[in-house]
């Protein structure tokens, strides 16, 4: 997950001149709709193997409040700036992350989930820096999976079972995809805030962490 700039992964642009009306993206609303399809199958993989309809829906709301909201929450702050942004998905990373999460799971008993679907791509008009907009943008994405991670953790502790739960789980898959992504390697989130904010980038991914540790 993360997004890359319209000429090469870097800093993002400032629009000189206002975008013309957004239309719906017809591309990037099945890009998105797949995306969110493999990426349930793979965090539910246990629950498919084992015929859990119920697990399966609980790690379509996972997925849902995670990776949707992470793809969108960049898109729409790329967009503040006047930043032209859309998903789109890479589907070698989304049959990668679909075939490591059922083979670890059917043959070592556990999920792990390889979590590349695609990126937010980002163009703008004219190529000037604007290192603020990049630090923005990354951390929106890892930003909003610790809101959904603090919320679904709180909110849990007021629940009975089962429900309680699937809350944790929801809370579960949050952490771990603000975790991965605030990782400091390229091109990750993570990567771009330590270069252009390392406190900021200190306080998330410690907050993370401990989301991950906790849920």
């Amino acid at each position: 997950m993360g997004y890359y700039g319209g000429e090469g992964y870097g800093y993002g642009w400032v629009v000189i001149q206002p975008p013309k009306k957004r239309r719906v993206d017809s591309r990037e609303v099945i890009d998105l709709l797949i995306s969110w399809a493999v990426l349930t199958i793979a965090f539910g993989a246990a629950s498919l193997l084992t015929g859990s309809l119920i697990g399966l829906a609980v790690a379509g709301v996972a997925v849902a409040t995670a990776f949707v909201a992470h793809e969108l929450s960049h898109r729409q702050v790329a967009r503040r700036y006047g930043l032209y942004a859309k998903y789109r998905a890479w589907y070698a990373g989304l049959a990668l992350a679909l075939a490591l999460a059922l083979l670890s799971t059917k043959f070592l008993g556990r999920t792990f989930v390889f979590a590349a679907p695609g990126a937010v791509y980002i163009t703008a008009l004219y190529p000037i820096s604007n290192p603020k907009a990049e630090i923005r943008v990354a951390e929106a994405g890892p930003l909003a999976n610790i809101a959904v991670a603090i919320i679904t953790l709180i909110v849990s502790t007021a629940l009975p079972f089962p429900w309680h739960y699937y809350a944790l789980a929801v809370g579960s898959v949050n952490a771990w995809i603000a975790f991965f992504n605030l990782l400091p390697i390229p091109p990750l989130d993570g990567f771009k805030i330590l270069r252009g904010a390392p406190g900021e980038w200190v306080a998330l991914f410690a907050v993370a962490l401990a989301l991950y540790f906790f849920t």
